[in-house]
């Protein structure tokens, strides 16, 4: 048991630093978009293309289980 639940809190910290990780590129590209001028970033947003929704992607939770041996 202790070596299921070592492994589950392994886990979960590692899905924690995955989404702190991604977080912090996301606020790292928002910062540099800020640095091009608005007339190019407005040619930009005109050819872009749609992004995926949030929805379409399978939704990927850590469920911690204890096993009762």
């Amino acid at each position: 048991m202790a070596q299921a639940s070592t492994w589950n809190i392994l886990q979960t910290l590692s899905a924690f630093k995955s989404r702190r990780r991604r977080d912090a590129n996301h606020e790292h590209a928002l910062r540099e978009l800020k640095r091009f001028p608005s007339h190019l970033l407005a040619d930009c947003q005109r050819e872009e293309l749609p992004l995926p929704r949030a929805a379409a992607r399978p939704s990927r939770h850590l469920r911690i289980v204890e096993s009762r041996a």
